[in-house]
């Protein structure tokens, strides 16, 4: 189609040039033929309607081709909004449960600093006890122990004052006896 009408287009012209040619000759030189001139008018007024349809297609042509690539291109931006509307869609469904996500995260872990809070306040506790616990039994076994070393003491003491009158004992028994061993001894 594209081919006839090029053709229909270059013999319309030729065509009408040359009547328009040969009818202003034909005017110029002889001007007493006049059914000649307008048969050669009326060849010039086809030729025009023939070449003014010619290029009224094509113009039709390229509008219907305009308009088919306006309605691919429209057709085509429908299809990237809906595909860009599902995406938005998406990514905000995504968004949305990550961010849910990340709320139930840090409730989570608010309750876990909290249970750690207790837990180190539960330790601490007991380190505490514990400590005290060690700490009264060294004072309980200092005390057992400064006990028995005093009633040691005094056990010494009483055994020191036991053996050395005991020894006081035996030194004066064996002076006596060396004192009458002394007087028995004939001088």
């Amino acid at each position: 189609m594209k081919q006839r009408i090029k053709t229909n287009l270059l013999i319309s012209s030729v065509a009408m040039m040359a009547a328009l040619m040969t009818m202003i000759y034909l005017v110029a030189t002889m001007p007493d033929r006049l059914e000649l001139i307008i048969s050669f008018g009326l060849i010039v007024v086809v030729d025009t309607y023939f070449l003014v349809d010619s290029i009224i297609r094509k113009v039709d042509e390229i509008a219907n081709r305009s308009y088919d690539k306006q309605s691919e291109l429209t057709k085509v931006e429908k299809g990237l909004y809906s595909v860009a509307k599902r995406e938005e869609l998406s990514v905000n469904q995504r968004l949305e449960e990550l961010t849910a996500m990340v709320e139930a995260l840090k409730a989570d872990n608010v309750r876990l600093n909290e249970e750690l809070v207790e837990q180190q306040k539960l330790c601490t506790k007991l380190i505490v006890k514990k400590n005290q616990e060690n700490m009264v039994r060294v004072v309980n076994s200092n005390d057992r122990i400064t006990k028995q070393v005093v009633q040691m003491a005094g056990d010494n003491k009483i055994a020191a004052a036991r053996t050395n009158e005991a020894l006081t004992n035996i030194h004066n028994s064996l002076e006596g006896e060396t004192n009458s061993k002394i007087t028995r001894m004939p001088s």
